[in-house]
């Protein structure tokens, strides 16, 4: 098989198979077995056919590795390893450096003259100068003038990218003048050394031969990759060759003391464009990139900035004018992400984060399934999982920090996914079995119905009846708190760091953590009478105060959290808040807190579209989350394994174990009160309005008029209002006598 080897051969890396090939009109060898042996015998020929065989397996594992060299040695050349990109830009960087070097080297001529002089006018001053001294000053002066003259000059002259830029001649003639050089200058005396050692040194020759062979064999079976690089990283970014030189003047504007190009991001520019107009940067100055602009995030890009000094602006300046810089961008609020970076991540109150999103990053992470919906036990105390980051990042809620629990506050209009988030709180304590669940629901309905049977104490709706169980659960966690220290007090100090309940103390000495729930508060806050509301906020408060280091552990949630509704010394109270949506900035600061809020959340930048997105805020850190998904199946199956496991472990108690708290019924409490207000008249005896309005001033019966009270009297079988004589100026007023008051309590004693 014939080759031309006048042609260039491209590099091949498949494996050769020695062949021979035949022609089908061909014979092949004549076997005349006629002929007689040839005198070197049949040993002679069978080595011939060794050796041939030899040639041939040597030829075959060398020949592409010797192919494959000429064609590596060609692609470096002729410079196939840069593209014409490459060769563009190594060109405009050329043009760019002359540039630089020239304006360099004026500014360099400008300091020395300068320099020299001042000390010639040092040493005038000092010793005085002599004529020839002084016509060099004089020269030397009129010199350093032109120098600065030409150097003003030569500042005002931007580098021109047009002109700078290559021909495709330019280019081609650029890489055949490299190739030339580099055959001239290398290949053409490598080859001459070569040659000139083989035949100075046949030996060494003889000896290079397997070496050469080796080499070619191992390179065909290992070629090299022959393509075109990517661009070095000197060349990458073409705004950094692209874009005019930026020159500085001095402070009069007269000279040029110093020659300074300024390669700015399009990212970068844009950003001290928007910070300009929102009067958070000097448009003479720059925000300093540290990291970026990065596009891994694979939803717009991050990057990490420090705002200049001596603007006296911080991040959370930055924060607080959000709207303004996602307005000043183009782009929706909720896609410019901005937060300070903390002082583990090596930050400081000027280095900030920033991620411009393509898309809303709250919307395109989704919503995960909660991993409570599968887990067969949970640890409260290690806090809840609620959702992930626009980075698909899980976050926990912390439920305890410093020793001891700290409660959570849900808050933001309706519709908007605040129930469901609390649902991921109680879910986490009813996998627990060492929780006790209070829970308490002002509206009503499914929402929460799963944990009725599972439930320690259970109530909902703000009906009469209603209000009174809330009171009674209130008043039974106050109690239990209580007994809870009391509980304390007989443990060995040792187990009771602080005097704080722990988890090993919880679950080595019966001691369950306490959660209540409350869900729409400011229902319940607003169907209480006044006086009774206070009370019920007192017990609140009291619980949040001192119920964490006792196991006391409050999930609230509520609408609007306004003054009025839920007061601001109350929401206070919460170590985590939590919000949905809210119709306005100054609803997100009821609902955040003033730390959260001052550090850049807001609950109102979420729009409609923001089902189940909400801010979680620890004092002043906050993070928006796509909250977990626990759908209601999932949290009634999560409820019925929660009461198997209280069964199992003998924790199941109260309502859901059939263990009612007993509480005197409403009538047979009005009694005990008509008989204490007798006792504050000083009578034996009153009318039932007498009754009526010292009941009705204060407690549990505020409001109350003579016709509840009398309904309630003859419920309690105290009977009809009876003539008791002359009382309050009535010569026969009606009303009730302290025995009968009395008959009808014993009565009911006894009866139970």
């Amino acid at each position: 098989m014939s080759t031309d080897h006048s042609t260039q051969l491209a590099p091949y890396e498949g494996e050769y198979v020695w062949a021979e090939i035949l022609d089908d009109k061909d014979p092949g060898p004549r076997k005349d077995h006629t002929d007689k042996p040839t005198s070197h015998g049949p040993g002679a020929a069978r080595a011939a056919r060794y050796a041939a065989g030899v040639l041939r397996l040597v030829a075959g594992g060398t020949l592409p590795g010797l192919r494959h060299a000429w064609a590596a040695t060609s692609h470096w050349t002729t410079l196939a390893y840069m593209s014409d990109e490459e060769i563009r830009r190594r060109l405009v960087k050329r043009h760019l450096d002359t540039y630089l070097e020239q304006r360099e080297g004026v500014t360099a001529d400008i300091n020395r003259l300068g320099k020299k002089a001042h000390k010639l006018t040092r040493e005038a001053v000092d010793f005085g100068l002599t004529t020839e001294e002084g016509r060099r000053l004089k020269d030397l002066g009129t010199e350093l003038k032109l120098r600065r003259t030409a150097g003003a000059a030569l500042a005002q002259i931007p580098f021109d990218i047009t002109t700078a830029q290559p021909t495709r001649e330019q280019i081609r003639r650029y890489r055949t003048v490299r190739a030339l050089g580099r055959f001239t200058g290398v290949l053409l005396p490598a080859g001459s050394a070569a040659l000139a050692v083989a035949l100075a040194a046949p030996v060494a020759g003889l000896v290079a031969v397997p070496v050469l062979a080796g080499a070619a064999w191992w390179l065909g079976r290992h070629p090299l990759a022959l393509a075109p690089r990517a661009l070095p990283a000197e060349l990458v970014g073409p705004r950094e060759l692209e874009r005019p030189a930026k020159t500085t003047d001095d402070n009069t504007g007269a000279t040029a003391t110093e020659v300074e190009v300024e390669v700015l991001p399009e990212e970068v520019i844009r950003l001290n464009a928007a910070l300009t107009a929102a009067g958070l940067l000097n448009g003479a100055k720059s925000v300093e990139v540290l990291d970026g602009p990065d596009y891994s995030v694979g939803n717009g890009y991050t990057l990490v900035a420090d705002l200049p000094k001596g603007g006296g602006k911080l991040v959370k300046d930055v924060i607080a004018k959000t709207e303004v810089l996602a307005g000043e961008l183009g782009i929706p609020p909720m896609q410019l992400i901005i937060r300070e970076l903390p002082a583990a991540e090596g930050g400081h109150g000027r280095r900030m984060h920033m991620w411009e999103a393509v898309e809303d990053p709250y919307l395109a992470v989704g919503h995960a399934t909660s991993p409570l919906a599968t887990a067969q036990s949970w640890d409260f105390w290690a806090g809840t999982p609620l959702g992930q980051t626009v980075l698909a990042e899980a976050r926990t809620i912390p439920t305890e920090f410093a020793g001891g629990f700290t409660s959570h506050f849900y808050s933001g209009i309706m519709r908007f996914g605040k129930t469901a988030a609390m649902r991921l709180d109680v879910a986490a304590g009813l996998l627990d079995p060492g929780v006790r669940l209070y829970l308490a629901n002002g509206k009503g309905g499914t929402d929460w119905r799963d944990a009725e049977p599972v439930a320690h104490r259970f109530t909902e709706g703000t009906d009469d009846a209603g209000l009174s169980a809330f009171e009674d659960l209130l008043e039974e966690l106050v109690d239990d708190m209580n007994t809870r220290y009391a509980d304390l007090k007989t443990v060995d100090a040792q187990l009771v760091p602080d005097g704080r309940l722990t988890p090993d103390l919880a679950r080595t000495h019966n001691l369950p953590v306490l959660l209540a729930v409350i869900d729409e508060l400011q229902l319940y806050l607003l169907a209480l009478p006044p006086k009774r509301r206070e009370r019920a906020l007192e017990k609140l408060k009291n619980l949040l105060r001192a119920g964490p280091a006792a196991g006391v552990f409050l999930v609230v949630g509520t609408q609007r959290p306004d003054g009025e509704e839920v007061p601001t010394g109350f929401r206070d109270l919460f170590g985590v808040r939590v919000s949905v949506r809210c119709l306005d900035s100054r609803s997100s600061r009821m609902s955040l807190g003033d730390l959260a809020s001052d550090a850049g959340a807001d609950a109102s930048v979420l729009t409609e579209d923001h089902v189940g997105v909400v801010v979680a805020a620890t004092g002043h850190r906050w993070e928006i989350l796509s909250a977990d998904f626990l759908s209601l199946p999932d949290f009634a199956n999560v409820c019925q394994r929660a009461r198997q496991m209280r069964e199992q472990a003998g924790t199941l108690t109260g309502d859901a174990a059939g263990q009612p708290r007993i509480t005197e019924p409403r009538h047979i409490r009005a009694v005990h009160a008509c008989l204490a207000a007798l006792d504050e008249l000083g009578t034996d005896r009153a009318r039932v309005e007498t009754l009526a309005e010292a009941i009705g001033a204060d407690g549990e019966f505020e409001g109350i008029d003579k016709t509840k009270l009398g309904a309630l009297l003859r419920k309690a079988d105290c009977g009809n209002a009876v003539s008791i004589g002359a009382v309050d100026g009535q010569k026969n007023a009606k009303g009730y006598k302290r025995s009968a008051l009395q008959d009808a309590l014993d009565t009911a004693n006894g009866a139970d």
